[in-house]
């Protein structure tokens, strides 16, 4: 797999599970002297076009290099909001809609495949990409059902499942980490229905154990890791709360913080709490920022945190975002800073009256942290995806415009052009 290194270095929360950077699974990347001068005095623009025109409901899509040959692929669920099929659209560089292939049409004790989120990662250490599942009829089949949790050992063409365990229902945010750094991968799984956080401890491909399920009314969407303590293992924030981890045995309790209660002391209807939630090294200190934004609602900020010895500290990058689901950072432009991709999900933000659909990426001006906004896009983006999907250095983009999308597209960067 001739660009594994890459996808290590670039994908902090695809392939955090692979290696362990400053005892996170959040892996910052820098750009070489060389690629600076590549990258000097040449502006960040991107070229966009369409992979796939018959997306239905794809909530669940990750990016990564399933068949091995250096082009990502797209791993999905198919129509997660009353169930559907596991696969993967193949990658491709010239133009052309990518070829789908199904992973399994349905679970190994049946039913139909849905969930929030999905995730790619070696869960069993030979060097490949194997593929997160969940058995569940769709949040808006039976949001309670119980989800049942599986994992897809990649074999070079053919797919064999493995089973996790099960959370009380519908799954909003999953994540791969090596929690007790013993060299095997673990799984953080949110749900919203419930409000759990479960961890899963792996022993072996087919022995998992859930050393912690935490229920707590605030939690609902919006879930990352890293070491936001520098204390060098990777911790946990979920809606805002912050679970940090105990060490090397996870079963211990977690310590428990609020980074800010804005991001969980909403009430009334499902969007109540909806977050995004990002974590990287924006300083280069070993020590993790947390990017927060609200997924569902208007009038919130995007914004990032630092734990210090006072307590959390805030910045602000923008006052008000209506409907951000997508939030990443990423050094896009090449220059040695992080710069943050941040934007709005076209079909909420019409229902909440709002006419702007702004994808844009708030570039890094340097050691001041000092962020100006860029527009690259102005029709939506939905849990949108940043990854050099075609190995040549710079940071490109998956987007879905909205959640009831038919189109997928990809927006490739063009600032070494």
């Amino acid at each position: 797999m001739k660009n594994i290194g890459q996808d290590l270095l670039f994908i902090s929360y695809v392939l955090c599970a692979l290696v362990m950077c400053t005892s996170s699974c959040t892996n910052a990347e820098s750009a070489t002297e060389t690629e600076k001068q590549v990258s000097a005095n040449k502006p960040l623009k991107f070229s966009q076009r369409k992979i796939a025109d018959d997306a239905k409901h794809l909530w669940a899509h990750v990016p990564g290099d399933v068949t091995g040959d250096g082009i990502a692929d797209l791993a999905c669920i198919h129509t997660n909001s009353t169930g559907g099929f596991l696969g993967y659209y193949e990658g491709r560089q010239d133009s052309g809609l990518w070829t789908m292939h199904t992973i399994a049409q349905q679970p190994p004790t049946g039913g139909l495949f849905a969930s929030g989120d999905l995730e790619l990662g070696d869960l069993d250490g030979d060097k490949d990409l194997d593929v997160f599942a969940v058995k569940h009829p769709g949040e808006w089949s039976d949001a309670g059902a119980t989800a049942e949790l599986f994992w897809y050992e990649n074999k070079g063409g053919a797919w064999q499942p493995h089973q996790i365990g099960s959370v009380p229902d519908a799954v909003k945010d999953v994540s791969f980490c090596d929690f007790d750094q013993d060299g095997k991968v673990d799984i953080s799984i949110l749900t919203f229905d419930e409000h759990t956080l479960s961890i899963f401890k792996q022993h072996a491909a087919d022995e998992w154990e859930r050393v912690q399920f935490i229920q707590n009314d605030v939690l609902h969407e919006g879930m990352a890791t890293g070491d936001v303590d520098n204390d060098g293992d990777p911790d946990i924030v979920a809606t805002g709360m912050i679970y940090l981890n105990p060490g090397s045995d996870i079963s211990q309790p977690w310590g428990v913080e609020n980074l800010d209660q804005i991001w969980n002391n909403q009430e009334g209807d499902w969007s109540r709490n909806g977050t995004k939630s990002f974590m990287h090294d924006l300083d280069g200190d070993g020590q993790v920022e947390i990017f927060m934004s609200h997924s569902e609602r208007a009038g919130y900020p995007l914004a990032y945190y630092k734990r210090t010895a006072e307590g959390w500290k805030k910045t602000v990058l923008k006052d008000s975002i209506a409907a951000c689901h997508t939030l990443q950072a990423f050094d896009f432009d090449l220059d040695g800073d992080i710069d943050v991709l941040a934007g709005i999900n076209f079909g909420r933000a019409v229902s909440l009256n709002k006419d702007n659909f702004d994808v844009s990426i708030f570039v890094n001006s340097g050691d001041d942290q000092v962020f100006k906004e860029m527009v690259i896009e102005s029709d939506g983006i939905y849990n949108g995806q940043a990854l050099d999907y075609d190995g040549d250095g710079d940071m490109d983009i998956f987007r879905y415009p909205q959640h009831e999308a038919t189109d997928f597209y990809l927006m490739e960067n063009k600032v070494r052009d």
